[in-house]
Parts: structure tokens; sequence; C-alpha cells
């Protein structure tokens, strides 16, 4: 009995099994499923395809009957490998890889289809649909939403001032935008663009010079989604500007944009003038700060030179009433003494040979003050071969050489731009000084060297010297260090030395220890320059 009933129970599980699987595949090749199985294909462990196992008869129509069973997919659809690594990622992870296709057929139709891969057993199962109905219904809806959203727009924008248009950017095969045609417009577009009837037309059969940045700005807008403000020059519309809002239109990529604008030329012009005032404002405040600098350093080198004018006058004032006063007073007092005592001419010998040197004195003081005035008004400067001045100035004192066998060492001097005279004038006063102020036998070098565009000349000596705090006290005016029974002169020399180094732009230094001798230092520039303020 219990075998009966166990024979009895397999068979009906048998007939349930049959049941169930003539269902699976009822359900299977149903009309409306397109459904494939597919197996991988292997290569050195790595899968390079996948197989057709089994298909429905959805999908066997959908091929137009032919049925593909045994064949790889990359045999049937070659350029479809986004397809095998759905299929690989759906075997390898095991999770179902959802995605949608979209293709348009020679004809120009337009397809959608909605895919699933799942792993099941040792291969892939697909199930996939055909959504073109509900992506055409879906645009279809988009389209009318946009139209509708543009009535509004255009309805709210036909009663304001500022300009509004929507446009269709058009783009290239390489999605760079090269014009737009106008979709709608208000009333104030045409005021504010001077545009007649553009609806329908593009910027560039209305105005085929319109700048390209216009082009570029729109299409970014179109293609990104983001909205722009911007201020923009449109020199072939009105020659202005324009304030610019521009957003796209909706989610639908059909490219279009909403433009809201104002013409804001004035304005521009206002602040183009505002800042070339203001740029003018401020050459003119530099070009006065400039002049008034400018005239602020003149007077301060007036205010120097007035300063030192003063100093001079000082001096001058001193020598009017003690160096000129003095030899006078020596004359009046000699001259008085000899007629009141009613002398002799061989008695009044000595007196009158006083009177003589105190007018010679006197005469050689009114001589160096004179040179030191008249240096300032000589402005002619030439090409002076400084050689050939020390070859005069040591033929003026010949005679004094060859008497105290004065010993002169020199180099080859350069030629500058200098005045001749008061170069002249420099050379004979040191020279002067170096025979005058030495015991012994004068021994005296001059010498030169060249750097850049100055001179820079050396006059040595072996004479007396000097303590070197005086060696700026020295070319004062009428400053002397030895009395005038020591040693003759009058204390102008090196003033006016000190006076044609200046005039020349250069400078004058000296170095001395007493008892050996002293050296002046000259800088003088090769080229004259004029001295700025």
């Amino acid at each position: 009995m219990s075998t009966i009933k166990d024979d009895t129970a397999n068979t009906m599980l048998q007939k349930k099994n049959d049941t169930a699987v003539e269902l699976m595949k009822l359900a299977f090749d149903a009309p409306n499923n397109r459904s494939i199985f597919f197996t991988p294909v292997f290569n050195d462990g790595e899968i390079i395809d996948f197989r057709f196992a089994l298909l429905s008869r959805g999908t066997i129509d959908f091929f137009k009957g032919i049925d593909y069973t045994g064949q790889t997919l990359l045999e049937v659809l070659p350029d479809q490998l986004n397809q095998i690594e759905s299929l690989k990622a759906a075997y390898k992870t095991g999770t179902t890889q959802n995605w949608t296709r979209y293709y348009e057929k020679l004809d120009g139709a337009q397809r959608w289809f909605k895919v699933s891969d799942t792993k099941a057993g040792d291969g892939v199962y697909r199930v996939w649909e055909d959504i073109t109905e509900q992506k055409i219904a879906e645009r279809n809806f988009n389209i009318v939403i946009a139209e509708q959203i543009e009535d509004k727009y255009v309805s709210l924008f036909n009663s304001v001032d500022q300009g509004f248009c929507i446009i269709e950017v058009l783009f290239d095969e390489n999605k760079k935008p090269i014009d737009y045609i106008f979709v709608k417009t208000n009333p104030a577009f045409e005021n504010q663009t001077g545009l007649v009837n553009a609806i329908g037309r593009t910027m560039k059969e209305l105005e085929p010079n319109h700048e390209s940045h216009w082009f570029e700005i729109y299409g970014e807008i179109a293609l990104t989604g983001k909205p722009k403000y911007f201020e923009q020059e449109a020199k072939h519309l009105i020659n202005g500007w324009y304030e610019v809002s521009a957003f796209p239109l909706s989610d639908v990529k059909d490219n279009k944009v909403a433009i809201i604008f104002n013409d804001i030329t004035n304005r521009k012009n206002v602040e183009r003038e505002l800042s070339e005032f203001n740029t003018r404002l401020e050459e003119e405040v530099k070009e006065r700060t400039a002049s008034l600098n400018k005239v602020n350093a003149q007077l301060a080198d007036k205010n120097a030179q007035l300063e030192q004018s003063n100093k001079e006058l000082e001096s001058f004032n001193y020598i009017a009433s003690h160096d000129l006063q003095e030899p006078l007073r020596k004359i009046q007092t000699f001259i008085t003494f000899i007629k009141d005592r009613d002398m002799t001419r061989e008695e009044s010998e000595p007196y009158i040979k006083k009177i003589h040197d105190s007018a010679g004195r006197m005469t050689q003081l009114i001589k160096d003050v004179l040179v030191y005035s008249r240096l300032s008004a000589e402005k002619e400067f030439v090409d002076v071969n400084l050689n050939e001045i020390l070859d005069i100035v040591l033929a003026d004192y010949e005679l004094l050489i060859k008497e105290k066998n004065a010993v002169i060492n020199r180099n080859t001097l350069p030629t500058i731009k200098a005045i001749p005279l008061q170069m002249e004038q420099l050379f004979s006063n040191l020279i002067s000084n170096s025979l005058k102020y030495c015991s012994e036998k004068p021994e005296i070098s001059v010498t030169a060297q060249i750097e850049g565009n100055l001179a820079h000349l050396t006059f040595k000596d072996n004479g007396i010297g000097f303590d070197a705090q005086y060696s700026e006290q020295i070319f004062k005016l009428f400053q002397r260090l030895h009395g005038k029974g020591d040693y003759a002169g009058t204390g102008i020399g090196l003033s006016i030395c000190k006076k044609i180094t200046e005039q020349h732009n250069g400078s004058i230094s000296a170095e001395s220890q007493p008892g050996k001798g002293a050296t002046f230092n000259i800088t003088l520039p090769l080229k004259h320059t004029i001295k700025t303020v």
C-alpha cells in the first residue's frame, strides 16, 4: 500500500511541475513579453561577448522573425559594446542594470527602449520594452507646457517698457552657437533694438554684423540651463549698451532662452563722461602737483642760492669793512705821516714802499673779488683739452717753477665739456697754491682717471700741508690758515676753485696733514649736464 501511495504522489508532482513549466513557456512567449537569456562567452577567463541562449516570441517578432539563438550579441549588433558592459556588470556583481536606449532610424523615426539586465543562474536575463509612445507623449506634454509658459511670459511683458523676447539658439554640428531665431517679442522690443518684424527671422538675417559674443552668451545659457545677468555693448544695433537678464525657458532642451533687456546707453555715456572727467581731473591734479613740486624745488634751489649769496655778501661786507679798509688805512696813515713830518724823498722811501705794497694788496683783492663775481656769468661750455690747459698754466708759472726748481709730474688728462677760462683759473689757483705753500723743492703731481662719465683729477704736492680739521674751511670765501706776513694771498683762490667745480656740476675736496703736503681731489663730468630741479 505504501508503494502505491508514493507513486501516486510522484505522478501528481511531475504533472504539477510540467504545468508550471508550460505556464512559464506560455508567459515567456507572450506577445507583449520581450525577453532574452544570455550566456557569457569567455576567452582566457575574461568575458568577451554574450550568446543568445533563449529568445521570447516577442523578441523574435521584433527581429522580424529571425531567431538569433546560438549567435553572439556582437555578431548580431557589432556596435553595441555598451550593452556588453551592462551584461558583464549584471553577471559579475549580481546587481540589476537598468538603462534606457535611444536610437534614430534611417527614415528619421525615433525609438526609445527601457532595458533591465539581471543575473539568473549561469547567465543574464534581459527584459526590455518599447517606451517610444510614452517618451513622445512626455515630449509633447512638455512642449505644450513650454508654450503655455511662453504665452504667460509674453502676456506679462507686453505691457512693460523693457524689451522682451524669446529666442531659439542655433548651433553647428560641434555645438557652437552660430545664430538665434526670434520666436516672440513684446511691443517694446522694436523701440529698444530698432529691429522690425523680427519674429521668425534670425539675428544674422536682421543684422549681419551683430557681435559674436551675443551668440556665445545665449548659447551658454541654453546649454547649461543657468540664468545670467550682464551688461553688454551692441555697436550694430543702437550703438550703445544693454542691461540684460536671460534665462532658459524650461527644462526641455529646445535651446529656447527668454530675455529681458533695457537700453542703458545714456547711463553708460554719463558713466563714461564721469570717468573721463575724473581721469582728466586726476591728470590735471598730477600736472599741477608736479608743477607745484617743480616750483617748490626751484624755490628751494633759489633759496639755497640766495643763502649762498647772502653768505658771500657777508664776506664781501667783511672785505669791504676790513680787508680793503686795512690797506687803505695804511696808505692814508703813511701819507699823513710823510706829510706831517715834511720828510725828504730819502726819508720817505720806506713808507712809500709800504704804501705801494698796501695798494698792491688792495688791487689784488679787488681783482679776486671781480673774478669770483664773474664766475656765474660765464656759461659757454665747449670741448676743452685739459692737457692744453695745464700747458698754458705751467707756461705762466715758468719763471717761478725754475726759481724754486719745482718738479711737475703728470699723466694724460681727458677732454671735457667745460668753460675754458674757468678751467684755466682752476688749474692756475691749484698750481699757484702748491708752489706758494712749499718751503723746500716743490714736487707737484697732476693725474687723471676716467670712470664712466666722470673725470677724477688729482693735484698733489709736498708742501707744508694743513690740519685735516680745516679741509672744508679752506674753501670758504676769504678764509686763510696763515697770516698775511707768512704767505701772500687774499683767501679767495680756493673759494674760486670750489665755485668753478660746482659751476661744472662737479666737486672738490682736500686731504692733508701738517708737513706732509696736500692732495686736492676734483670730479668733473666729461659731458656737461644741465642741473634740473
